[in-house]
């Protein structure tokens, strides 16, 4: 961390400390030392983290620290910013604060979507808007597609994807759009400055409609058979339904934005609702129970979702003779 209490009260910055002093943590009260040297950036240290509660989860590595201190220092020269702000209501301390409505979190290693899902909602509680800025070498892309893992998606925010390039300091955003199976999705990037984090506000117009390609399909029902399980949905309802999979109807290939938000494959719930509607019997409450969300602060509630997903099947299939 880089700021620290002296024996007065008085907070001081790592930077202007002065070795042999005694200083400590502003949340836990607990001592902590000074460590400054040519190649480390001077920041204070925990003798025990045990110590203080507050940074269980929070271990900093070096990288960590540079990279805070690097972005604080790009947004102080055009906002109020400040480091470390404990937010006493909701127990947390955002890595940046900037003019107390933009938290940035710095997270280079993975931690539990559920954590990050936790903070993020405490940061909306207050009003406040949350940017987690992720390692971009560890995002798995080519041209086409993006890969996402729970943790991954966990810190995107109105699905947006923010990357820091450790070495040049420059962020990339990635606009997630439609869901092709397997927690990959089509997107679009774009590069920005640290400056330009406050205030940014640019969304994608995707179509409401996307078809998936025979080698994305080719792609769930790989994955799907190598799952090697008999209760398998997809691969059961195909059965059920005497669908051959080389030769899947387009109404089942079809996306909607929403599946961006459920862990269900595209095929997956489509093919559940259409088996159950066959046959009279399906149900709203136990296809809610049937989807399930990916973990993320700030994505519509579940009966949201699950009612417009409803919605967009009857869109697709309403000329459909099963239904008509």
């Amino acid at each position: 961390m880089f700021l620290a209490q002296d024996e007065f009260g008085s907070q001081v910055f790592a930077h202007q400390a002065v070795k042999n002093e005694s200083y400590f943590c502003p949340v836990c009260e607990a001592p902590v030392r000074l460590k400054a040297g040519k190649v480390k950036v001077a920041h204070f240290s925990h003798q025990h983290i045990l110590q203080c509660t507050r940074y269980l989860y929070k271990k900093e590595s070096l990288m960590h620290l540079k990279l805070k201190h690097d972005i604080y220092t790009e947004l102080n020269k055009i906002y109020a910013t400040a480091m470390e702000y404990y937010l006493k209501e909701i127990e947390q301390i955002p890595d940046v604060l900037v003019n107390y409505q933009l938290a940035i979190e710095i997270q280079l290693s993975r931690i539990s979507a559920d954590l990050v899902a936790i903070r993020t909602k405490g940061y909306n509680k207050l009003g406040m808007k949350v940017i987690w800025l992720i390692n971009d070498a560890e995002v798995k892309k080519d041209e086409c597609l993006l890969s996402l893992n729970h943790f991954q998606y966990a810190t995107t925010t109105d699905h947006k994807l923010f990357t820091i390039n450790t070495e040049s300091l420059s962020v990339n955003i990635y606009h997630i759009g439609h869901h092709v199976g397997n927690n990959r999705f089509i997107y679009r990037s774009e590069k920005i400055q640290v400056k330009d984090l406050y205030g940014y506000s640019k969304r994608v117009d995707w179509p409401n409609d996307y078809k998936l390609s025979q080698s994305m399909v080719k792609n769930i029902l790989y994955h799907e058979k190598s799952a090697k399980s008999v209760l398998n949905p997809t691969l059961t309802y195909l059965y059920q339904l005497d669908i051959h999979h080389q030769h899947i109807p387009k109404r089942f290939i079809m996306t909607c934005l929403y599946e961006r938000d459920i862990l269900n494959s595209p095929l997956e719930w489509k093919l559940y609702i259409h088996y159950h509607l066959n046959r009279g019997t399906f149900n709203l409450q136990i296809f809610m129970d049937f989807i399930k969300l990916r973990t993320n602060g700030d994505i519509l509630e579940k009966h949201i979702i699950v009612k417009n997903l409803v919605r967009y099947y009857l869109k697709v299939f309403r000329d459909s003779e099963d239904i008509a």
